[in-house]
């Protein structure tokens, strides 16, 4: 995957993980679910511009 374009990448903290970790499987799974739904009642633009950021067809500064 070396020098490959597109996608995301973000940085959780050790401390962050280590919190996550103590949360409850009802409360990660709640957490998704809510995700998942605010991703669905997006515009569809929007979801076509971060799929285009996701497949490397655009940059962060395009």
């Amino acid at each position: 995957m070396e020098g490959r374009r597109g996608g995301f990448r973000y940085y959780l903290s050790p401390h962050q993980l280590e919190e996550y970790g103590k949360w409850s499987l009802e409360r990660r799974l709640a957490w998704l679910l809510a995700a998942n739904r605010m991703r669905r009642s997006l515009p569809q633009e929007v979801l076509e511009i971060q799929n285009a950021f996701r497949r490397g067809e655009i940059g962060p500064t395009q």
